[in-house]
C-alpha cells in the first residue's frame, strides 16, 4: 500500500495503527464513512500485519474515499512535487538506518507505482556501489517484489539506470559487481533487457562472459552464445556455434528469435535461401515485427544484402518505421539507415533527406548510440558521394573512425566505409 495513503488513513483514523484491534476499528470506521466493506486480512496486509501483496484498485479507491478523495487516481494526483520531495527524504532516512532496523529493502515497495521509482532504484544501487557494500547490494537484488511486478517501460528505465551505474566502473569494482550475476534479477536488468554493442569490448562484454557459469534457462544460454558470436564476428575473431546442438527455448522472445536466425544466416551461407524462407515465415507469425527484425536488419546491412532488405520493407514498412515504446527508438534508427542505404543502392537519394532528419544524429541515445552512428556515417558518406550535397567526406570519415575506435571493432575499418558499395550493381 502507498506509504502516503497509509499515513493519511492514520490521520483520518485519529491514531497510528499499531495493533490488530486498531485494524478492527478501522474496518468499522471505513464502512461507516464509505458504506463499503474491506476485508480484515486485506487491511492487515496493508498495514504490515501480514505479508504484503498488491492492493486491488477497488480497495485503493475505497480507502481514498475514506480520506476524502474521489478515487485513488485523485489521491495520486495531489501535489506530486511535494510527494517526491518527501519520499526522497524518506528514502535517505531509510538508507541511513542499519539493515536490521530497516528490514532490508522492502520499504522500496512503497514507491513501486511512482513515476520516480526507477530513479530511486538507481540511487540505491549507486549508493551501495560507492560504499563498496557488496553484501547489501546482493540482498537488494534478492528483493524479488522490486523486479517482478513492473510494467515493461519501468523495467527498461531501471535497466538504463543500472547501465549508467556500471558503464564507468573501474575493473576492481566491476569484478565485485560481477558476483551478482548469480542472481537472476541482476542478470535480467544488467544484460537481458537490451543488448549493448557500444561496450561489447568493455563492461557489457565482460558481464556476458562472466555470466556463463550461472546460466540456467535455455533462453539465457542462447542469448549469450549468439551475442558472443556476433562480437567475435565484429572483432574478426574465430568463433563457432554448433547450431544443431542448440537448445531452443519455448515461447522465444521475438528479439532473441530474430538474433538466432540472423546468426544462422551469417554462419551458414550455403543455406541462406532456406534460412531466408524461415525468417519470412517466422516474421509473419510474430506480432512485434520491429523487435523480431531488430538484429536481422543490422546484420543485413553488414552483409550488404539489399535485395533481402527491400523485401522486408516491402512487406512490413509500417511496422518497422515508427515505435510504441520509448526504447524502440534504437530499433527505428537501424531501420531508417537501412532504408537510406537501399535508396542509395537504387539511385533514389532524393528520398534520404527526411530519413536523415528522422535519425536525429545530434541526439545521444542511451543504448548503442555509437553502433547506430557507424551505420549513419556509412550512409551519409555514400549519400554525399551520390547527391553532391554539402557534407564533408573528411568530416564523416573522422566521425566514423572515432566511433569505430571507441567500440574497438576492427570490422569497421576505413575500407568498409570507403568501399561499402564496391562490387555491387547500383542503379
Amino acid at each position: 500500500m502507498d506509504n502516503y495513503l497509509r499515513k493519511a488513513i492514520e490521520v483520518k483514523f485519529g491514531k497510528p495503527i499499531t495493533q490488530q484491534r486498531d485494524i478492527n476499528e478501522l474496518k468499522e470506521d471505513v464502512f461507516i464513512e464509505t458504506s463499503n466493506d474491506i476485508g480484515f486480512n486485506t487491511l492487515r496486509r496493508g498495514f504490515g500485519f501480514l505479508p504484503s501483496v498488491k492492493c486491488s484498485r477497488k480497495t485503493l479507491n475505497i480507502l481514498s474515499n475514506y480520506i476524502g478523495f474521489r478515487s485513488y487516481n485523485h489521491f495520486l494526483s495531489r501535489d506530486t512535487e511535494n510527494r517526491l520531495s518527501d519520499d526522497w527524504i524518506e528514502l535517505q532516512m531509510q538508507l541511513s538506518l542499519p539493515q536490521k532496523k530497516r528490514g532490508g529493502f522492502r520499504f522500496l515497495e512503497n514507491y513501486l507505482d511512482k513515476d520516480y521509482f526507477p530513479i530511486f532504484i538507481s540511487h540505491v544501487i549507486k549508493s551501495l556501489i560507492d560504499q563498496k557494500n557488496w553484501k547489501q547490494l546482493s540482498l537488494f537484488f534478492e528483493e524479488n517484489s522490486l523486479f517482478t511486478h513492473n510494467h515493461r517501460t519501468v523495467v527498461a528505465r531501471m535497466a538504463t539506470s543500472l547501465h549508467f551505474n556500471l558503464i564507468n566502473l573501474p575493473k576492481e569494482k566491476l569484478d565485485k559487481v560481477s558476483v551478482l550475476l548469480e542472481n537472476k534479477n541482476f542478470r535480467n536488468l544488467a544484460i537481458y533487457m537490451w543488448v549493448d554493442y557500444d561496450h561489447a569490448n568493455g563492461y557489457f562484454g565482460r558481464l556476458v562472459e562472466s555470466s556463463i557459469q550461472h546460466l540456467v534457462g535455455a533462453e539465457e544460454k542462447l542469448f549469450s552464445q549468439l551475442y558472443l558470436r556476433k562480437i567475435a564476428f565484429l572483432n574478426l575473431a574465430e568463433s563457432n556455434i554448433a547450431y544443431k546442438n542448440i537448445e531452443f527455448p519455448e515461447n522465444c522472445h521475438p528479439v532473441l528469435h530474430g538474433r538466432y536466425l540472423s546468426m544462422l544466416y551469417l554462419d551458414e551461407p550455403k543455406k541462406r535461401k532456406a534460412t531466408k524462407k524461415e525468417i519470412l515465415l517466422t516474421a509473419s507469425r510474430h506480432k512485434a515485427k520491429n523487435e523480431f527484425f531488430q538484429e536481422l536488419i543490422p546484420l543485413l546491412m553488414l552483409l550488404k544484402d539489399f535485395s533481402f532488405l527491400e523485401e522486408i520493407f516491402n512487406l512490413y514498412y509500417d511496422e518497422l518505421i515508427g515505435y510504441v515504446h520509448w526504447d524502440h527508438v534504437s530499433i527505428e534508427r537501424y531501420n531508417i539507415i537501412a532504408l537510406v542505404l537501399v535508396n542509395i543502392k537504387n539511385g533514389q537519394v532524393k528520398n534520404n533527406k527526411l530519413l536523415f532528419e528522422f535519425f536525429a544524429k545530434d541526439q545521444v541515445f542511451h543504448n548503442n548510440d555509437r553502433y547506430h552512428k557507424i551505420f549513419y556515417c556509412v550512409a551519409a558518406y555514400h549519400h554525399k558521394k551520390h547527391s553532391g550535397e554539402d557534407m564533408s567526406l573528411a568530416k564523416i570519415k573522422n566521425e566514423y573512425l572515432k566511433h569505430a575506435q571507441e567500440m574497438g571493432f576492427p570490422f569497421f575499418d576505413f575500407a568498409f566505409l570507403k568501399n561499402y558499395f564496391n562490387g555491387l550493381e547500383e542503379a
